[in-house]
């Protein structure tokens, strides 16, 4: 044990040693400490390990990231569905399905970009961005999966209308924009479950669309809690998360 413990206090300091303590980008001193991977129990998980490796090439997604969407989604109930709005190559999609097999899942997607973007709140992105993908690849993906995911083409919510969604435990958003944000969350809002989590995905990161819609969505729904995650995503949160679940009424004879 006192080996172990040994090697381990080295690698950590190594790691510290070899990374430089700033950088430097997009013209921005950063300060920049390296992840400690000591104990971190995620990051040995086979699952998770065998998840992250299958999906690499399909995500933007880093590994933050993707472990925050791993574990908070295995908080909800197992027996909700979850959603992804904004699936681009479908990597996330399928890293949602591993962490959560069985569960229903709905993909949205338009799988032809931007519908609109807003000179001032939505800058960092532009019409030509997240266009190479489709519908079509993102099924195959989940060729052998059973139940097969509901992968829907379209802007979102539209593209939702007639679906049986609810009720809804995990969303994961990632819409980049200030109106498919403000939007998606409204639609969603009444198809979620009464312990639901959301996670959305590039808040504090320059897009300020993003930013916006969030701060407005908790401003006009107060029951709702928000928190940044590092890195760049947010947590909104009931605030009845801690609440106990009321069983459903027996049926007598």
């Amino acid at each position: 044990m006192m080996i172990r413990r040994t090697i381990l206090r080295l690698v950590q300091k190594l790691g510290y040693d070899l990374v430089p303590t700033r950088v430097t980008a997009a013209g921005k001193q950063l300060v920049l400490r390296p992840l400690d991977p000591v104990g971190v129990e995620i990051l040995s998980d086979p699952a998770f390990q065998a998840s992250c490796r299958q999906i690499e090439g399909l995500t933007l997604l880093d590994t933050p990231r993707l472990a925050n969407l791993w574990e908070l989604c295995r908080l909800t109930d197992p027996g909700s569905s979850i959603v992804e709005v904004g699936t681009y190559r479908g990597g996330s999609a399928l890293h949602l399905a591993n962490c959560a097999p069985g569960r229903s899942l709905f993909i949205f997607d338009s799988f032809e970009g931007f519908h609109h973007l807003d000179a001032k709140l939505d800058q960092a992105f532009n019409q030509e961005m997240f266009r190479d993908t489709s519908r079509a690849n993102v099924v195959q993906l989940f060729a052998k999966r059973q139940p097969a995911p509901t992968v829907v083409a379209g802007f979102f919510p539209a593209s939702a209308a007639g679906l049986e969604l609810a009720p809804v435990g995990f969303v994961h958003l990632d819409v980049d924009t200030y109106d498919s944000t403000r939007d998606a969350l409204e639609f969603l809002r009444p198809h979620l479950a009464a312990h639901a989590l959301i996670v959305v995905d590039d808040y504090h990161r320059t897009a300020y669309g993003v930013d916006r819609a969030l701060e407005e969505f908790v401003a006009r729904h107060p029951e709702w809690r928000l928190l940044p995650l590092f890195p760049s995503q947010a947590l909104l949160i009931p605030r009845s998360w801690h609440d106990p679940v009321t069983p459903p009424a027996r049926e007598h004879p």
